[in-house]
């Protein structure tokens, strides 16, 4: 048994922020919140998460671009990130191209969640 995961989620939904953290606590990993693109960069340098979610769409830039800054981070760059969107389909392409390591389509399911971080962290809890 030993620590667990930390997984850096950002959504700037107050209610969907809430329901991935909730998620998180339920298959026994830590959540570290955040609510922008700005304070995902920022805490993925401070936080050293193990895995990233990242909604897609917020007011200061895209999961996208937050994938983007990431990977060209030598500090994080390592870091897989698990891009959430309405538009799957849509975003798949770009998202893996700029680094990705997968995408997951709201809404988001506590088994879809688990699924896609323990393909890229391997077994939880």
């Amino acid at each position: 048994m030993g620590e667990k995961k930390r997984i850096l989620v950002v959504d700037d939904e107050p209610n969907l922020l809430s329901m991935l953290v909730d998620f998180c606590d339920d298959i026994d990993v830590v959540a570290i919140p955040a609510e922008n693109g700005s304070q995902a960069l920022a805490k993925a340098l401070s936080e050293k998460p193990d895995a990233i979610t990242v909604d897609h769409r917020m007011p200061d830039m895209t999961g996208l671009d937050v994938i983007s800054k990431i990977k060209t981070d030598e500090a994080t760059k390592h870091i897989p990130i698990v891009l959430v969107t309405a538009d799957g389909k849509l975003n798949e392409a770009e998202a893996m191209r700029r680094g990705a390591f997968g995408v997951l389509p709201k809404p988001v399911s506590r088994a879809s969640l688990k699924q896609m971080l323990e393909s890229c962290l391997g077994p939880l809890s």
